[in-house]
């Protein structure tokens, strides 16, 4: 069965929709922290600072939700396998309160004309060792399986124990204790700071909060 989270390790973050006016009135780490607790805590407060409605900040969150479940149903579907809607929902539910519990910190290092450098130090999870980890244990289960009933395991049935294991692996995940930076260059939008480039703050973004290497080395928390 191809491994499930590999295929997680892109965030599809939305164009801002932004209504302030005048000058920027958080300053270059604020709206990268704000985009940050918006996407991986599923906190609002920081983007309405920056002018962003509360219509939109529905639909963003809920463009970035279903492009999460989109992408978790095509690698299924790339194994051979289907993943149901409620074991899907139960999954994303235990995987949003895992990333939760990341914790993030941000700073200006450049600022001049209008553009600015960020960079952004956040905790993670290793997926990767969640998704292996949670494999080991649905073959183990199969294995036993096949011992007391003599027949060998269907593949989905072993889906069905890998899934189980993956959400219970989500529930039961802690962040690490290292961080994992990267840079974001930001300009002026509508009189508020935000990434010039949002495809790829949300790929590094994506790298970042699953513990995959980066340009940056981590640092210790």
């Amino acid at each position: 069965m191809k491994k499930f989270s590999t295929a997680v390790f892109y965030i599809f973050l939305c164009s801002l929709f932004l209504t302030a006016c005048g000058e920027p009135k958080i300053s270059p780490e604020d709206s990268v922290k704000a985009i940050y607790d918006l996407y991986i805590l599923g906190e609002t407060k920081g983007v309405e600072a920056l002018g962003m409605s509360k219509e939109d900040i529905n639909a963003a969150r809920t463009s970035y939700e279903e492009s999460v479940k989109n992408t978790i149903r095509a690698n299924f579907s790339a194994s051979g396998q289907e993943i149901d809607d409620k074991t899907l929902e139960e999954l994303c539910t235990a995987r949003k309160s895992a990333l939760s519990k990341l914790k993030a910190v941000a700073e200006t290092t450049s600022e001049s004309e209008g553009k600015a450098t960020v960079v952004l130090q956040t905790t993670y999870l290793d997926e990767a060792d969640i998704d292996k980890s949670s494999f080991d244990l649905a073959r183990g289960d199969a294995y036993m399986q096949q011992e007391c009933t003599g027949t060998e395991m269907m593949p989905e049935e072993l889906m069905v124990f890998y899934t189980r294991h993956l959400i219970e692996s989500y529930e039961k995940a802690e962040p690490s204790k290292l961080r994992k930076s990267i840079t974001v260059e930001c300009v002026i939008q509508n009189d508020a700071w935000v990434p010039a480039n949002m495809s790829s703050f949300g790929s590094d973004l994506a790298l970042a909060i699953t513990g995959q290497d980066s340009d940056d080395e981590s640092s210790q928390e």
